[in-house]
């Protein structure tokens, strides 16, 4: 069968469920295409690879975009099956209903994706395959039919690079990214692993990881087969300690594949076994991501379940500078505090914004992204802000840039307007650290800038928002192109990679326009 997998957009993150998903298929026989939205109709690609399977992977947000281009597949050819994995999904199933889908993808796809497949070709029924949500078996919508976690991971397939590689231009980015785990065992109040781990509870351990010769064989391949500088580890969690499997990795990693990596830990727990970061810098570890979150501890432990604490997370990030290893730090803004709380504390929505952003900078982060919380189907937030009357539940209002303004009605337009210049400027102010400069900054964004336009017209907001945005670019493409992910490029490789990477962020804004 042909299989036409159709992506929003190509970032410089490898869409390693697509890679994994087609390498599952090419191994039963199947032959698989890509189409990305952004480079143009989706009908187009449809009547050029005639396919039997149409897939789509969608998180909240953009699953819109996907619904929209099932219609035009769908009015291409009634025939074809179509089919919608991923996060939402996998917490909004009734995302079927009202819609041209045949069937959903409900948790993890290793199994049921090759098995779903073998059906098709032989003509039977999909209802009864566990994982598949489709109108025949739409009762069956509460995860019990859920099969059990796979607990070995080791013989999965390498990613199917070639298809992404041979028909975009991260065949010659020199950025690869990879998984070398499954899973996630917290319970961050805005993250879909709690909820998902409540899906499948009794169906197996929460975190799987491959092996470290598994992990060394696929990349030596990749370092082989295409031109690699740079490995970026996409697990949850990378470690939870320094165990045998990192001390095997700090060993056979260097020696097998010896590229500068970059991947994600906690904070606590590095705080907790400070040894995770030198076996992971002697492995070849340039840049690390730690997320604060939030710099109030209210908000951080409370609301938002981080359980760590202000000295972990300083203990963790001081750590990091000792050793010469970048950091990258997510922390989150607009998020909802009771009103009791800021009348206790004193404190309006912004200051607890500024309070974070204040707080990264004391904690030396090299590369900071301040995104906007967003209430994501199937997390703690979600169900706390629809019972509160906060968020109405419409999950088409949410967009894949977090740059919009906050989807909580508890914040007033002008707040709104403040949250959303903080989360552009706020990693200006991490530039120059520990100088008068970086003070200075800090100042000018925090006391002035965010406040600009003093009015409300739409003309003054716009201009001042694509200033903005420009402003958040140049710094974003300088920290990452020389401190998180430094790699060497041509200066011509240079100048297409900036123009692309500003099309593709203007490609992301326009979502705040639809």
């Amino acid at each position: 069968m042909k299989i036409l997998f159709v992506i929003k957009h190509v970032e410089y993150i490898d869409p390693m469920g697509v890679m994994l998903l087609s390498a599952l298929a090419r191994r039963k026989g199947h032959r698989t295409h890509l189409h990305a939205l952004s480079d143009g109709d989706v009908g187009d690609a449809v009547r050029r690879v005639a396919p039997d399977v149409v897939a789509y992977s969608a998180m909240t947000g953009e699953h819109k975009y996907y619904l929209a281009a099932n219609e035009v597949v769908k009015r291409h050819g009634r025939s074809i099956f179509t089919i919608m994995g991923g996060p939402h999904p996998t917490f909004h199933p009734d995302v079927i209903d009202g819609s041209d889908l045949d069937a959903l993808c409900r948790g993890e796809g290793f199994d049921a994706w090759p098995e779903l497949l073998e059906a098709l070709e032989s003509g039977r029924s999909v209802d009864s395959i566990p994982n598949i949500v489709t109108r025949g078996n739409q009762g069956d919508r509460s995860g019990r039919r859920l099969r059990d976690r796979r607990e070995e991971l080791d013989d999965l397939p390498f990613y199917d690079r070639e298809l992404v590689y041979r028909n975009t231009r991260l065949g010659s980015f020199g950025l690869r990214c990879f998984m070398s785990s499954y899973g996630c065992p917290y319970a961050c109040a805005y993250c879909f692993n709690r909820e998902y781990n409540h899906l499948y509870v009794g169906k197996g351990r929460l975190y799987r990881r491959l092996s470290v010769d598994r992990v060394c064989e696929e990349l030596a391949a990749l370092k082989r087969d295409w031109p690699t500088q740079f490995i970026k580890f996409y697990d949850d969690v990378f470690t939870l300690d320094a165990d045998r499997w990192l001390e095997t990795f700090a060993e056979e990693y260097p020696r097998r594949v010896g590229l500068p990596f970059h991947c994600l830990v906690r904070a606590d727990n590095v705080a907790r076994s400070p040894r995770i970061l030198e076996l992971l810098k002697r492995a070849g570890l340039v840049s690390i991501s730690m997320s604060i979150e939030s710099g109030n501890a209210h908000i951080r432990e409370s609301v938002l379940k981080r359980r760590m604490t202000e000295q972990d997370l300083s203990t963790a990030f001081r750590r990091c500078q000792e050793l010469g290893i970048a950091t990258f730090s997510n922390t989150i803004l607009a998020v909802p505090v009771a009103p009791e709380v800021m009348r206790k504390e004193g404190k309006s929505a912004i200051d607890y914004d500024i309070e974070s952003v204040d707080f990264n900078i004391r904690c030396g982060v090299v590369f900071g992204e301040f995104p906007l919380l967003t209430p994501y189907p199937g997390t703690r937030i979600d169900r706390i802000a629809r019972s509160a009357g906060t968020f109405d539940g419409d999950y088409s209002r949410l967009h894949m840039n977090y740059h919009n303004l906050s989807p909580f009605d508890c914040f007033t337009p002008r707040e709104k307007k403040l949250q959303k210049n903080l989360s552009l400027l706020g990693l200006l102010c991490l530039l120059f650290p520990g100088s008068r400069l970086q003070r200075f900054i800090r100042n000018l964004v925090v006391n002035h800038l965010i406040h600009l336009p003093r009015g409300d017209g739409r003309l003054e907001n716009w201009l001042m928002s694509r200033v903005y945005y420009v402003l958040f670019w140049v710094a974003k493409v300088y920290l990452v192109k020389t401190r998180i992910y430094p790699m060497r490029f041509s200066l011509a490789a240079a100048l297409k990679n900036l123009v692309i990477s500003f099309r593709l962020e203007l490609f992301k804004r326009s979502d705040e326009e639809r």
